[in-house]
């Protein structure tokens, strides 16, 4: 009796684990390349990692949705944690709509990524884009609540960052390791907390390396610049915040001397430029109108209606 009772028990565990290892792979689905994750109730997925050793490498687009092997559409809706981490020769990463969360690490180490579209997230996880040097072309979506701690460390092609009105949650140090970055503009009428961090075993509310913001400067709305002074984190930028109506009109003062713009007539301007470059089009209250690629010396702008703009920093009436 005995024997038969213990035959039973083993018999009893091997089907628990076989149960678990199917449950296990059941968890995963994966289709053209990219490899997901079920949520609990298995009513959408993530992306996840690839199977090690493999890892994404080039242009990456992720679908709103895949046909799972019930022939049923699934949601995608999120990035997971590591999701992309170390994946080197990822150079662009295309996220649906309907992707909302980015996990933690989930493009650390992306080395070469260049380009990130993003158009219905709304949190970011912490150190999600840290090491990825040469990422320049993110546009943060109108969607955007929060972006967690060291989130774009050393991103080192960021010279401007545009935050939406939409945020409410800045990490700590979430910009560290960009001394190149020369302007911040926060469209949000509220100033988006700053979580604390810690320096040398004290508390810290800050965006970069540590309080001094050097010459950094800050946009904000014009009603709202009082609220920036007042808040830790942001009043780091001291006299430096400035309304986000003057933006076009500031850079008139630090037009490069070489560059020339000249209204040509039917709405088109004449760039002369020391080198290729993509030129923003300001209007006067400064809004960018329209942004192009343009080459060494002489190039035209047209299309413009008429009115005055700021192009490189100078300003010029179209007619």
């Amino acid at each position: 009796m005995k024997q038969n009772y213990a035959l039973k028990l083993s018999f009893a565990v091997v089907l628990m684990l076989a149960s678990v290892v199917s449950g296990s792979a059941a968890s995963y689905i994966s289709r053209n390349g990219i490899r997901y994750v079920y949520n609990s109730k298995k009513t959408a997925v993530s992306v996840t990692s690839l199977k090690a050793p493999e890892i994404y490498t080039g242009d990456i687009v992720v679908p709103e949705s895949i046909i799972n092997g019930d022939n049923e559409t699934i949601p995608v809706v999120g990035v997971g944690s590591s999701a992309f981490s170390d994946c080197d020769m990822v150079t662009s990463v295309i996220l649906p709509a309907s992707v909302t969360s980015i996990g933690d690490y989930a493009f650390d180490g992306c080395e070469n990524l260049k380009t990130v579209e993003m158009p219905g997230v709304k949190t970011i996880g912490h150190w999600s884009f840290r090491n990825c040097y040469v990422l320049e072309n993110l546009k943060f979506p109108e969607t955007l609540t929060s972006i967690g701690n060291y989130s774009f460390d050393k991103n080192l092609k960021m010279t401007v960052v545009e935050l939406p009105a939409s945020l409410t949650n800045l990490g700590g140090f979430v910009f560290e390791g960009n001394p190149q970055i020369t302007r911040v503009i926060c469209h949000a009428d509220t100033p988006p907390a700053i979580k604390k961090g810690y320096l040398d075993g004290d508390e810290i509310y800050t965006l970069f390396e540590d309080t001094d913001y050097g010459t950094m400067e800050l946009f904000v709305p014009e009603e709202s610049i009082s609220k920036y002074q007042s808040l830790l984190g942001w009043s780091y930028f001291k006299n430096r915040i400035y309304p986000i109506g003057t933006l076009g009109v500031k850079d008139v003062t630090e037009a490069a001397p070489e560059v020339s713009v000249k209204a040509l007539g039917n709405g088109a301007v004449e760039v002369t430029l020391p080198e290729a470059a993509k030129v923003n089009v300001y209007s006067i209250v400064g809004n960018v109108v329209k942004s192009v690629n343009l080459r060494e010396g002489k190039s035209e702008i047209a299309g413009l209606a008429p009115g005055f703009y700021i192009i490189c920093g100078k300003k010029v009436a179209v007619k």
